[in-house]
């Protein structure tokens, strides 16, 4: 018996950080970066990945969230079925796409398929997200929801999942640092900012409000207004002092080159970086220039 589960990744837009304290924040799937999850019988638990093979139970605690997956879903059946767990597909880890919650959200499904259980949607959501937060620390459930929708998504705690269908008839582009960020390192970095800093609260507040300002002008289709909030919000994750150097670079280069806005995408401490364009002729230009410091690049309409 084998069930599997294909799983996409995100990109956050706006909203970072600032949604763990439950404000709004708008992410998109990228649906070109996947990961296939697949159970399978097996004579013990394993687990097969890129980068581990072995007892599910032995992997290191970088597999942690998934170890909570299978036990909450092995007590909620009753049984410890001895499988393997097959992960195939390619999303950078610790860059910023959702990598740990595509495969959090894909085992939850694939597994309870193979069990027999019919969980809900929030019950899926729910396992997911606290496989995130035992990954990253306070996990907002943002990247749980957006792993699992087709649709650009606007989330905050209280309110969930509203879906964004609207076009904004622009170009993003997406480029690796070829850093790995640190999620839980920057949440705790900025938490710790928050509880001393009464300038960063504010900035913190205003990281909030521009989610919904980009929201207004998203459906106005006002690319230019959508850009200079880009700039902004790039500017207060710089001041919690979680952009680097060579992103601080890559926006710059960005910018001289007709992005219209561009900012840190996720935990930031390395990751990727997102270039709002007119078109994708801008998109590639700026890519090339920023050759000798991405190790990847990635054009989407949106």
């Amino acid at each position: 018996m084998q069930t599997s589960c294909t799983a996409h990744g995100k990109v956050i837009l706006i909203g970072e950080h600032s949604v763990v304290y439950g404000y709004d924040a708008l992410a998109m799937p990228i649906k070109a970066l996947h990961i296939k999850t697949s159970v399978e019988d097996f004579d013990e638990l394993y687990m097969d990945t890129k980068l581990y093979h072995g007892p599910f139970f032995a992997a290191p605690d970088d597999y942690n969230g998934l170890k909570y997956v299978l036990k909450t879903l092995f007590a909620k059946s009753g049984k410890e079925a001895k499988v393997k767990v097959t992960y195939k597909g390619e999303i950078p880890m610790e860059r910023g796409f959702g990598s740990s919650a595509t495969v959090a959200l894909g085992t939850t499904v694939a597994l309870s398929k193979y069990l027999g259980l019919d969980l809900t949607e929030q019950e899926i959501m729910d396992i997911t997200n606290q496989a995130e937060t035992i990954n990253h620390g306070k996990a907002s459930g943002l990247d749980a929801a957006t792993v699992n929708s087709d649709y650009l998504v606007f989330f905050n705690k209280k309110d969930g999942i509203r879906k964004l269908t609207a076009s904004l008839g622009a170009t993003l582009l997406i480029m690796d640092t070829g850093n790995l960020g640190n999620t839980r390192e920057a949440v705790t970095m900025v938490h710790d900012l928050l509880e001393k800093d009464p300038a960063a609260k504010k900035n913190m507040a205003r990281l909030g409000q521009l989610a919904d300002l980009v929201k207004a002008a998203w459906f106005k289709q006002d690319r230019q207004a959508i850009g200079s909030y880009f700039n902004e919000a790039q500017n207060i994750l710089a001041s919690f002092g979680i952009s680097t150097p060579k992103i601080d670079q890559m926006c710059q280069i960005a910018k001289s080159n007709g992005a219209l806005g561009c900012k840190l995408s996720g935990g930031g401490l390395g990751g990727i970086v997102i270039a709002l364009c007119d078109d994708s002729a801008t998109a590639n230009k700026i890519a090339s220039q920023c050759q000798d410091l991405i190790s990847d690049y990635w054009i989407e309409k949106i």
